[in-house]
């Protein structure tokens, strides 16, 4: 049996803001160029660097979550979407969430072992992207996201299509950052059925983790989408 890749660390962050119409989430086409989703809308986010764990910060729920992952989402939102999230010269994490733990399958060349953040655009930010590792970027309801992803327009990865489909419960930016989150490693399985691809979740009867997330537990990807198949 081949050794899987090593895990490397990483973040996510879900930028937020209110609208007339609900919460709404900021969300970046990856360039083609780059190497790991190329083209797939994502949210903000990437590996830790060496030096997130030594940069100056403050607040964000250490206990829970190691300090260089918080400062790594932060770092990438204002790299990639241009929000610094600063407190003076530190970082500041007291307005971050923990909303969810992904860890990349065993199969795959690149891992990553990456924790997803979420919090409110400041007063007064604008987000944009950075042209470089992404060259769209937009703000939309969940629902509206889910929408286009399900027309083919927006494509999306089941990480980010869980995450939108979490979301749409909620009607405001503070009854997201105030929802109680369970937050089990989640790291999916795939498995081929007559020829299509598709990804399992823990909870799903063919998923071997004893831990569960909330359903949906299994897409399937078809037609050049990813959708929840059941």
């Amino acid at each position: 049996m081949d050794t899987p890749a090593p895990l490397r660390p990483a973040a996510t962050i879900l930028l937020l803001r209110d609208s007339a119409d609900g919460p709404e989430v900021w969300l970046m086409e990856r360039a083609r160029t780059v190497g790991f989703m190329a083209s797939a809308w994502v949210f903000p986010g990437g590996r830790v660097d060496p030096g997130d764990d030594s940069a100056a910060a403050v607040g964000g729920d250490l206990a829970r979550v190691p300090r260089h992952f918080w400062v790594a989402a932060a770092r990438e939102l204002h790299e990639e979407a241009g929000v610094a999230l600063r407190d003076g010269d530190a970082w500041d994490l007291g307005g971050m969430r923990v909303w969810a733990h992904w860890v990349t399958p065993e199969v795959e060349a690149r891992r990553y072992d990456t924790w997803f953040f979420a919090a409110r655009l400041p007063p007064g930010a604008v987000a944009v992207i950075d042209g470089q590792e992404a060259s769209r970027g937009g703000w939309y309801r969940p629902a509206d996201a889910l929408a286009r992803s399900e027309r083919g327009e927006l494509p999306v990865a089941p990480p980010t299509l869980r995450t939108l489909t979490e979301l749409l419960p909620y009607g405001s930016v503070e009854a997201i950052l105030a929802a109680p989150r369970h937050t089990p490693p989640i790291m999916p399985k795939f498995l081929d059925v007559a020829g299509t691809l598709h990804v399992l979740l823990p909870g799903d009867p063919d998923h071997p983790s004893t831990e569960r997330v909330d359903p949906p537990w299994r897409y399937a990807f078809s037609a050049g989408r990813w959708w929840a198949s059941r």
